[in-house]
């Protein structure tokens, strides 16, 4: 279930997202910086990331491609650094505040985009190394993943924003002024990167209704996981909507703690919906149905220590709320992160049918 673990591992990323994103309910109080001394910044924080993405290549030189299956590990362990290294870009780039231009938000929200399409990038490629086939030339197979993936078209999203704030063209100048930094925040070449890229074929979604014991439990996985995700979605839609009518940095904690605990009720609820399913009739069908519920219990513990956490923040000042909200931010994603990886234990099971139920069933294509 290789690439239905990642899948999944997704899923709880995004699950993540909504609580990340109660950051920008700080944002009144967000730091400004002049626009040369905002990319002069960036640049140094683009430079480290560019020399430990140097050190990642050197590393993938020398790693032997005699031996197809020691060649995935390695790699796996660089494309495991290379997200690390990207994670700490990220942390850097949040540290920089926000160019003090009209347009100054829009450009964080392009970067963050990118920053989230980048992560996607690389575990897409996690998942497509792991399936190379240990009887294949691992180089040949790598090149076409890395051609079929592409690069990311950063310059562009900058763009569209400068068509409505024209200081964000001045901005976009002052990058392209260090060449260095400029080659590695743009990359040019994307554009060509997937023009001869062959169509991709689907299997056909069922339309009938989940009748085996098999078709349940995938229905009722999809739907438990979906289902969660969209009430920590719509939840965090009515708490970006209430912190702009806060008044003090109580206001903001309370509106945190509040939202913390009804994500835990409702993962709470996700965990009994996935206990209460009939395991699945295949080989290894209790492995995999405890894996799904391990999973929902570790993430009601990680909504039990964010509410504790979120209980503890200092709200003397905004600025003080903000500047926890930055640790605070990186300990949701790296907890779900970390809840995430669990669901490679279902790499060790044999799925039966419901690899290709999980691809059919109506109820899980919002994966």
């Amino acid at each position: 279930m290789r690439q239905m673990s990642g899948a999944l591992r997704l899923v709880l990323l995004l699950a993540a997202l909504p609580v990340a994103a109660f950051s920008t309910a700080c944002g009144s109080d967000t730091k400004k910086v002049e626009a040369e001394e905002w990319v002069e910044a960036l640049c140094e924080a683009a430079a480290d990331f560019d020399e430990a993405t140097d050190e990642i290549g050197d590393k993938f030189a020398e790693v032997s491609l005699d031996d197809t299956a020691a060649a995935k590990d390695d790699t796996a362990d660089l494309l495991k650094e290379q997200k690390d290294a990207a994670k700490d870009f990220r942390a850097d780039f949040g540290k920089i505040g926000q160019p003090d231009i009209d347009g100054g938000a829009k450009v964080i929200d392009a970067f963050e985009d990118q920053f989230k399409e980048n992560d996607d990038r690389i575990g897409e490629m996690s998942d497509r190394v792991a399936d190379i086939d240990e009887d294949a030339d691992f180089m040949e197979a790598f090149m076409e993943i890395a051609d079929d993936i592409g690069e990311p078209d950063f310059r562009s999203k900058l763009e569209d924003v400068a068509d409505d704030h024209d200081e964000v063209e001045d901005l976009i100048a002052l990058i392209d002024d260090d060449p260095d930094c400029a080659a590695i925040i743009f990359d040019e070449d994307e554009a060509a990167s997937n023009t001869d890229t062959p169509p991709t074929t689907r299997t056909p979604i069922t339309t009938a209704p989940a009748k085996t014991t098999n078709e349940k439990w995938v229905a009722g996985i999809c739907t438990a996981l979906t289902g969660w995700v969209g009430d920590l979605e719509d939840a965090n839609t009515a708490l970006q909507s209430d912190t702009e009518k806060a008044a003090s940095a109580k206001d903001l904690k309370a509106l945190l703690v509040d939202f913390l605990k009804d994500g835990r009720a409702e993962t709470v609820n996700m965990r009994k919906e996935i206990a209460a399913l009939k395991a699945p009739d295949v080989k290894d069908g209790a492995a995999i149905h405890k894996v799904f519920v391990d999973v929902s219990d570790d993430l009601v513990k990680v909504f039990d220590g964010l509410v504790t956490d979120a209980e503890k923040l200092d709200t003397s000042s905004l600025q003080k709320v903000a500047d926890q909200l930055d640790v605070f931010v990186g300990r949701v994603e790296s907890s779900f992160d970390e809840v995430g990886e669990s669901f490679d234990k279902l790499d060790l099971y044999d799925p039966g049918e419901l690899d290709q139920l999980f691809q059919t069933r109506p109820e899980c294509q919002g994966f």
